[in-house]
Order: C-alpha cells, then sequence, then structure tokens
C-alpha cells in the first residue's frame, strides 16, 4: 500500500491542487482537504517504504513455492538484521528509530528464541 502511494504521488498531488476545479460540493471539497498529505507525510512514506522494502523482498523470496527455501532463510534473516542494524549517516532520526524498534523485535523473535533459528540450521 505504501508502495502504490508512491508511485502514484504525482496523480495524487495533481488531485489535491485542483481539488477546486472538480466538480463536488464545498464539504467535499473540504473532506479532500483534511486528507491532503504534506511533505512531512510523503517523507514518512517515504521512510517507512525504504525501511519495509527489504522485509517485503526476503518474505517474497522466502515464500517460494517452485523451489526449496528453507535454504535461503538463515541466509535472509542475517541479511535482514545487518540491514537493521545499519545506521548511515544520511539517515534521517525518524530511519534510525523505526530501524532500532524493528531490530528489537527481530531480535526478540529470533536471537532470543534461539530455538527459532535452530529449526532453520
Amino acid at each position: 500500500m505504501v508502495n502504490s502511494f508512491i508511485v502514484l504521488r504525482e496523480i495524487i498531488e495533481n488531485l489535491f491542487s485542483n481539488k477546486h476545479q472538480l466538480h463536488i460540493t464545498q464539504q467535499q471539497v473540504k473532506k479532500l482537504t483534511n486528507f491532503e498529505l504534506t511533505s512531512a507525510d510523503w517523507h514518512v512514506l517515504l521512510v517507512l517504504f525504504s525501511i519495509l522494502k527489504p522485509f517485503y523482498l526476503v518474505t517474497t523470496a522466502m515464500s517460494g513455492r517452485q523451489y526449496p527455501s528453507i535454504g535461503l532463510a538463515y541466509y535472509l534473516l542475517a541479511r535482514l538484521r545487518n540491514f537493521l542494524q545499519q545506521h548511515n549517516k544520511k539517515e534521517s532520526l525518524l530511519e534510525k528509530r523505526l530501524k532500532q524498534l524493528l531490530l528489537k523485535k527481530f531480535l526478540n523473535y529470533f536471537d532470543d528464541e534461539n530455538e527459532q533459528m535452530e529449526l532453520l540450521m
């Protein structure tokens, strides 16, 4: 869904910028204004997309139906952990904080419970 917003950003922004030219009531224009995305909102969506994309890719790879995927699981989870632990100087505070929170949950499921990782080996 986040990807859809980013792909359709130009159309969405065009809709909001031309809301007064649409053949809708003033009440509908007001409602539409309430849903308008600010530049800060777009920034959050872009950050979410960049943080969640590796999770999407790992999930897609691990759910393969045409090939055995259990061998990939350990490698992909290690890559995901590495992604969450890396911090770039250019990352915003929001990006760093999201990574920290996701890493905490990740470690809760895959480090604190060694049983999960042992099943993959």
